[in-house]
Formats: structure tokens, C-alpha cells, sequence
């Protein structure tokens, strides 16, 4: 089997346009082969000295190092001292506002591309730039006496070495040196592979992932670490439906407040919400808004009824539908103790599955909120557009599958009537998009 040949150290590349993932994109010369390059840390027009780290499918990808007297006019200084190695951001070199109008250009093509033309762009909502981050995963890698643990590096599976993140909630940036010292003195160090960290507006946890078991004295030092800073411990020994607290430790539910709605919503830390509270709490302000005067909304995708109850509140009657049955039952939780349960149900149902295509809806459904994972609505949604549904509320982390969804909404007769991008990840590529859509 013939060797692959060794990747190039270092390469001058001037760099032409950025992709989707904010990567810069140009082309080197290789012998007779012309061959495009990606790379983080990159702006249009910049000359760079290229580290190339991988190849994939033909192209190869790697960190830039601009020349000082070739920088792009609107580059800025960085907020991280492992920028551009460590994987968790891919923009902090570009300012806010150029991030957030290539966020958007990025929806318009892919709009345009598919057809569909929108009515009214909104401005884009932003929040904290820094400091975001409720929920992480965070790799932990042990070589030799030296414990890694924090995100891993853009094209590579390695632990960054890191102390702290900007980008992190405080509470869970903070912890991140505490949690090393922690998994250097475990006895199955080797064999813990992550650590998750999420925050709620008061209270923080994290779940430890290990392949062996834990010893008495590892639970010990588990437990000095949750007292000391305040923080819920959980293990995980396999799947999820293996996370539990440390023993004598009780189980301790994450909340957020949604004000202007007088909510409070609880979640496990292994449940879905979103990562970004300020910006959540305008999503669901502006997400819900068009579908109030609606008399029942039917929430697909609910999750634990981040909007589902929103709406409740509102006075409109919500029929929330989710795949998740530990989803829904925190859910049904959320609501009762909302007091919403007379206003919002929940039923389990998984809406990618065979069981979706004999779905019906309650007849007098005039509403619908979508907030699909990547992949989209899904197979169905023609079906789930009954007569009765003037308007569709649609929550996207994925601007490609909302263009392909947005063009089936146009084909069974619905306008984009409003649509914008919602900054949910500040300095990443990800693009968090609310469309509005109207029956003609």
C-alpha cells in the first residue's frame, strides 16, 4: 500500500474569498497540480504564510499567519491566546459587524439560490460577543503527567492546552484549571475521554464521561470539587441514560428565566438549550410574536418548551410534539410548574420517522413553530401544512436546510414575509436564523 506523501510545513498563499465556514480560501501550486487551500485565520486579500495541518478529498486545510504589512484593513487583535489552533471560534480575528454581514450574506445566497426572496430583512439581534457560552464539551487528554482538558483543535483530534476561554460563560471558564488539577489526581484519568460543562442563571454542573470505574477516593475528590466551587458534579459511565449525581449527592436541575413571560425553566445538564441566554430570550420574543393572535400553535421540535410555553403564556393553546420522551416529560414538568399545563401539552413523537407521514394535527391548528435540529424539518413538513395554517414561525441553525425548507413553504403557497439572523454563536460561523412566513 503506497505511503501517503507528507503534508507541506509552510506555504505563501494569497487568499481570494472566505467559505461558509469562514475559512480563507486560495490556491497553491504543487508541481503540475493546482490545489486549493482553506484556512483559519484568514481575510480576503490578505498574503499569509500557511501552516497546512490536513488534506481532505483534494484540499488541504491549515492556520494562516498574515504578513503584518499585507493585513486586511478591518482585521483586529484576538481575544484568545490559542486562537486560531483551538477549534471552539473561527472568526475572533474579524470584527462583530463584519461577522454578522457575512452571517447574513451567506442566508441571502442561500435564499436566492433556492428561489425565495424575502419580504423584509430584519436587522441582525446581537448580545455579548464574549462571555456566551453556557454549554461545552470540553476534551480531556492525559500525555505523560500532564492532564489537557478544554476544546480540541481545529483540524485535529488533540486537547488545546488552555486555562481559560473568553468565550465561556465566567463560572465555566473558571473552572477549567480547577477540573485539570482534579483529572491529573483521578486514578482512571486515562480513561476519562470529556467533560460537560453547562450553567443555568444561578447554578452550574458538569458530567464527568469515564471508561473505567471510579474509586471510592476518586468520588472524594469529586466531591471536594463541587463543594469548593459550588458546582453539581454528575458521572457518566456509558450513554446518557447512565449520568447521575455523585452518591449522597442529590440530582440538581439548571434553570433559566424567560422575564417578560414570568417563566422559569428547568433542564438536566445533558438536555438541549441554547447556549446563548440573552439571545435566546430574544428568539423567543421574536419567534413567537407572529403566532400570538393564533388560537392553537402547534410547536414541532419543542424540546423541554422553550417556546412552547412562551406562547402558553400568551394566552394561545400549544400542542408540543418532540422525538425526546425525557424531552417531553421535563416538559410536562416545565409546564406544570409554570402553571401552563392546562395551555401546553406535549406529546412524544418523532417527526423524521415513518410514524410522521400519518401525523394530523388538531383540525383547528392555524399555527406552527418549527425549531428542527441541523438536518432540517424533515421529510413531512408538506404534510403538516393543512389549510387551516396561515402563518409559520420556522427557528434555524442551519442556513442551507432552512433554504431548502423556505423553498418548500413557497411552493405550498406561504411568502417569507420577515426573516434575520440572530448572533446565538459571536465569533464562530454559525448562523441562527428566525423566518417568518405567511400564507398568500
Amino acid at each position: 500500500m503506497a505511503r501517503r506523501k507528507p503534508l507541506p510545513a509552510d506555504l505563501p498563499v494569497q487568499v481570494e474569498r472566505l467559505d461558509d465556514e469562514g475559512l480563507g480560501i486560495g490556491r497553491v501550486q504543487t508541481g503540475e497540480v493546482v490545489r486549493e487551500v482553506r484556512l483559519r485565520n484568514a481575510l480576503p486579500g490578505e498574503a499569509v504564510q500557511a501552516r497546512i495541518l490536513k488534506r481532505r478529498r483534494g484540499t488541504w486545510f491549515g492556520n494562516a499567519q498574515p504578513a503584518e504589512a499585507a493585513m486586511h484593513v478591518d482585521r483586529r487583535a484576538t481575544a484568545c491566546a490559542v486562537f486560531p489552533r483551538c477549534g471552539g471560534c473561527a472568526l475572533q480575528h474579524m470584527p462583530a459587524h463584519l461577522q454578522l454581514e457575512r452571517k447574513t450574506a451567506a442566508l441571502a445566497d442561500l435564499l436566492a439560490e433556492h428561489g425565495v426572496r424575502a419580504a423584509r430583512w430584519r436587522a441582525p439581534i446581537t448580545g455579548p460577543q464574549f462571555g456566551y457560552r453556557r454549554k461545552a464539551r470540553l476534551g480531556v487528554r492525559v500525555v505523560g503527567d500532564q492532564v489537557f482538558l478544554g476544546f480540541r483543535e481545529a483540524f485535529a483530534s488533540r486537547v488545546v492546552d488552555m486555562t481559560s476561554c473568553p468565550a465561556l460563560d465566567v463560572r465555566l471558564s473558571a473552572l477549567i484549571a480547577p477540573l485539570r488539577a482534579v483529572v491529573a489526581a483521578l486514578s482512571v484519568r486515562r480513561a476519562v475521554p470529556q467533560i460537560e460543562v453547562a450553567a443555568g442563571d444561578e447554578a452550574v454542573a458538569l458530567v464527568l464521561r469515564h471508561l473505567e470505574p471510579l474509586t471510592q477516593e476518586d468520588v472524594v475528590r469529586l466531591a471536594a470539587l463541587a463543594r469548593q466551587h459550588g458546582v453539581a458534579v454528575y458521572t457518566q459511565a456509558g450513554g446518557y441514560d447512565t449520568v447521575t449525581p455523585l452518591p449522597g449527592h442529590p440530582a440538581h436541575l439548571l434553570s433559566y428565566a424567560l422575564p417578560e413571560f414570568g417563566l422559569n425553566v428547568q433542564f438536566s445538564p445533558v438536555e438541549f438549550t441554547q447556549v446563548n441566554a440573552a439571545i435566546n430570550r430574544s428568539l423567543v420574543r421574536h419567534g413567537t410574536a407572529p403566532l400570538r393572535s393564533c388560537g392553537l400553535v402547534a410547536d414541532l421540535f419543542c424540546g423541554i418548551g422553550n417556546f412552547s410555553l412562551a406562547l402558553a403564556r400568551t394566552g394561545v393553546e400549544v400542542c408540543g410534539l418532540e422525538a425526546s420522551a425525557s424531552a417531553i416529560l421535563r416538559a410536562e414538568a416545565n409546564a406544570r410548574r409554570n402553571g401552563m399545563a392546562g395551555r401546553a401539552r406535549f406529546e412524544v413523537s418523532d417527526l423524521y420517522g415513518d410514524g410522521a407521514v400519518d401525523l394530523r394535527l388538531p383540525q383547528n391548528t392555524d399555527g406552527l413553530l418549527l425549531d428542527p435540529p441541523r438536518s432540517g424539518a424533515g421529510p413531512h413538513l408538506g404534510r403538516w401544512l393543512t389549510p387551516q395554517i396561515g402563518v409559520v414561525s420556522y427557528v434555524s441553525c442551519n442556513p442551507r436546510t432552512f433554504a431548502q425548507d423556505a423553498r418548500l413553504l413557497q411552493d405550498a403557497g406561504f411568502a417569507l414575509t420577515e426573516v434575520g439572523v440572530f448572533d446565538m454563536f459571536p465569533q464562530t460561523a454559525h448562523v441562527e436564523t428566525l423566518g417568518v412566513f405567511h400564507r398568500r
